[in-house]
């Protein structure tokens, strides 16, 4: 379900952040993303979220949004890699998906954002890690580690995951072999 607040989120994302990027890239003519630029966009948007910076791994860049009472991240990243992320929440039951997998609200029209459900860094006990590394592997996922885990009001919640179903290796089998 989108909340209203959400939808003002994404009729930002659809409207400025998607085009923003599309014309940036066609003016360079190139195809990487404008990281630095999509964060001052969204800081000139989201006030209240300038003091935070945002941080980003290999594959995705993350905006902290202030909600009214919550914190949320808008991800940033590849089309194939946020719609991986998003199969791979969907692909959990629903009585398991918010228990220990941080909601997801959305996915962007064009599919490069995604909004989801933001905790705060915290170390995780080795047993608290121990037991969400379990139920990944009973829901078979993976890269399942502390950096990639969050806590939330009582608990910790995996905020990035990979599903064992689609690897690297079978993305490149489909996508060079079966065209």
């Amino acid at each position: 379900m989108i909340f209203k607040k959400y939808k003002k989120i994404l009729g930002v994302v659809n409207r400025i952040l998607e085009p923003s990027i599309d014309l940036i890239q066609k003016s360079r003519k190139t195809k990487a993303i404008p990281y630095d630029e999509i964060e001052r966009i969204i800081k000139t948007f989201f006030p209240r979220t300038s003091s935070i910076p945002s941080y980003g791994g290999f594959i995705k860049r993350v905006y902290i949004i202030h909600s009214d009472r919550k914190l949320l991240a808008l991800k940033l990243g590849e089309r194939a890699d946020i719609k991986r992320d998003y199969n791979v929440y969907l692909s959990l039951p629903r009585k398991v998906r918010n228990r220990y997998f941080a909601e997801i609200y959305w996915r962007s029209k064009k599919g490069r954002f995604i909004l989801q459900e933001c905790g705060k860094k915290a170390d995780i006990p080795e047993r608290g890690l121990k037991r969400l590394q379990e139920i990944g592997d009973r829901y078979e996922l993976k890269d399942i580690r502390a950096a990639n885990v969050m806590a939330f009001d009582d608990s910790f919640k995996i905020v990035d995951a990979d599903s064992k179903k689609f690897t690297f290796w079978k993305f490149l089998r489909r996508y060079y072999f079966w065209r």
